[in-house]
């Protein structure tokens, strides 16, 4: 081929690809405009209301690629809901949304509006039942009790006293619940001493009184967060402050070395938590989401953990939590512990009240001094020694300073070192037979497999399909290696 023809063919397919660029280019631009024209409109037409004008735009802005653009009109017409006062709509069509943009809180804000026009309504019960079940969005836990204490104070004026004061009993220590309470006690009963009367209402005689005493002084003599275990490993604190863990650790969950001067330990699935003494907290192990970034933890004073997941209480009552629970846990204040499984969690309060992240885990009143939750239930630890889920009493359990759980496995630990044992899923028999001889127990760690119980002499046992490794550590762990209860 001559130069001159070789220079011809060049330019010309030069000149092709020029062509082809702007086309592509010019494509390119249409369709983007075409896209951002499309959500423009229906972004106009819905801020106009006209809604099926405003679908349509958006449905085909959402066929040329342009994503969320049906979700954007969805939200804007559950705001028109909102303004317009029609809140059931509104939160209906939030509740589509999913995780777009603050759709769950928006939820939640149509949820209380709902509520408190219940409560302006003069519809006590219903608002009482939907402030509940907002905990803890906002201040609905004070709305609930705003609520129930109208509710109490009706009952009284009708002529219902005893529901008045099993109503008001209830809300201790909100208000002037208490006195409230014993007031009526002493009205029904004609007793002069109101803790008297108020016992006597209740049911409960002095030797009652007495043990629920017993039960409380047993429990804050308890040490607990000395021995701790995760799906195959178990972690243990001895008398020095220094930390040893055996089984798995694929994960480099039992990597404890380096924990130094630890006052309490838990665990996870596949990681290890040690509480310091000055209120810092050092992790170890499994950390895909996040659960043992606690370095900038300060002032803690409690330590937990679910399957994948770690939580804090610091000294003040405030809940840190790490991990991959997703959960508003905004309002958890005035805390003394959490329970937490793979899916959910619940928070015991000073005040003897309970916090959820999952509705059905709810417990009404007070008087609770612990919790334990599986994947799919959540108990609860009275002050009087009873444990209740989803506040119906279980079976007869009476006397208990402590529960605790795997999956598969519900344990309480009584006042005289016994255990109680419930199974809670199918194959727990043989963990279940393992656990019913076990005496002078102190403190138990529960997996799916086995548990390990330290008991009130110091010695450590284990019960169950426990790892070779485990078997063996437990086997050499010395009796005096750990503090002592107080």
């Amino acid at each position: 081929m001559k130069r001159k023809q070789k220079l011809h063919l060049l330019i010309g397919l030069t000149l092709v690809g020029l062509l082809a660029a702007a086309a592509a280019i010019t494509f390119w631009v249409t369709e983007s405009s075409r896209t951002s024209r499309y959500e423009t409109q229906a972004l106009k037409a819905a801020e106009a209301g006209d809604w099926d004008a405003a679908y349509d735009y958006a449905g085909k802005a959402e066929a040329e690629g342009a994503n969320n653009a049906t979700n954007a009109v969805s939200y804007r017409k559950a705001e028109s809901l909102l303004e317009s006062g029609d809140l059931s709509g509104a939160k209906t069509l939030f509740a589509s949304l999913g995780a777009y943009r603050d759709a769950p809180d928006r939820v939640r804000e149509c949820g209380y509006r709902e509520a408190d026009a219940l409560y302006r309504a003069d519809e006590l019960e219903a608002a009482r039942d939907a402030f509940w079940a907002l905990i803890p969005y906002a201040d609905s836990q004070e709305r609930y009790a705003e609520a129930s204490y109208r509710i109490a104070e009706r009952l009284y004026a009708s002529g219902s006293k005893q529901e008045a004061f099993e109503t008001f009993s209830e809300l201790i220590p909100y208000g002037d619940s208490e006195a409230r309470a014993k007031a009526i006690a002493v009205e029904l009963t004609g007793e002069t001493d109101p803790d008297r009367a108020a016992a006597a209402l209740k049911g409960e005689t002095e030797e009652q009184e007495a043990a629920k005493a017993a039960l409380r002084e047993a429990r804050d003599k308890r040490r607990t967060g000395l021995i701790a275990a995760g799906k195959a490993h178990i972690v243990v604190l001895f008398r020095d402050g220094h930390v040893e863990a055996a089984g798995d650790n694929g994960a480099g969950q039992c990597n404890v070395s380096g924990f130094s001067n630890v006052t309490a330990v838990a665990a996870g699935y596949a990681h290890t938590l040690g509480l310091k003494a000055d209120g810092t907290v050092t992790a170890t192990g499994g950390n895909a989401y996040g659960q043992c970034d606690v370095s900038g933890w300060t002032d803690v004073v409690w330590i937990g953990c679910g399957a994948w997941d770690s939580f804090g209480v610091r000294r003040d009552g405030t809940l840190l939590h790490a991990g991959f629970l997703d959960a508003d846990f905004s309002g958890w204040t005035d805390l003394v512990s959490v329970a937490a499984s793979e899916t959910g969690a619940v928070g015991v309060r000073r005040d003897g009240t309970l916090l959820s992240v999952r509705g059905k885990d709810r417990f009404s009143g007070n008087g609770f001094v612990g919790a334990a939750v599986t994947n799919g239930a959540a108990f609860a630890l009275k002050a009087d020694g009873t444990v209740r889920c989803e506040n119906e009493t279980v079976k007869a359990w009476t006397g208990l300073i402590a529960v605790g759980n795997s999956p598969s496995v519900l344990v309480g630990i009584k006042a005289d070192g016994t255990l109680s044992a419930y199974g809670l899923l199918p194959g727990s028999e043989t963990l279940l037979n393992a656990l019913a001889g076990e005496t002078d127990v102190a403190e138990v760690a529960v997996t799916g497999t086995f548990a390990l119980i330290r008991h009130g002499d110091g010695t450590l046992s284990l019960c169950g399909d426990a790892p070779d490794a485990v078997r063996e550590f437990v086997k050499n762990v010395p009796s005096n290696a750990f503090p002592t209860d107080e």
